[in-house]
């Protein structure tokens, strides 16, 4: 299914409308940018399920997020959403 084409990292549900107009066939909800992230020494986290649900709400193409290796709560609540 999404062979050939691209995934968009976003932020907000603004950024995944976006991308879906652009031609994106999912996008990936996270926090913050990963570069943003590795430029500040950070890591990554869930996404807050809020933040995940309105981006779900706002497009019609896949919504991906990740949780973080270890971490079975965070699979659990991504799961419910």
């Amino acid at each position: 299914m999404l062979k050939g084409g691209v995934i968009m990292d976003v932020v907000t549900a603004e950024h995944a409308r976006i991308a879906q107009e652009a031609g994106a066939c999912a996008v990936m909800a996270l926090e913050r940018v990963p570069a943003d992230i590795r430029k500040e020494g950070g890591v990554a986290r869930m996404s807050d399920p809020t933040l995940i649900r309105s981006i779900m709400d706002a497009v019609t193409i896949p919504v991906m997020a990740k949780c973080r290796i270890g971490h079975f709560v965070e699979a659990q609540i991504l799961e419910a959403l």
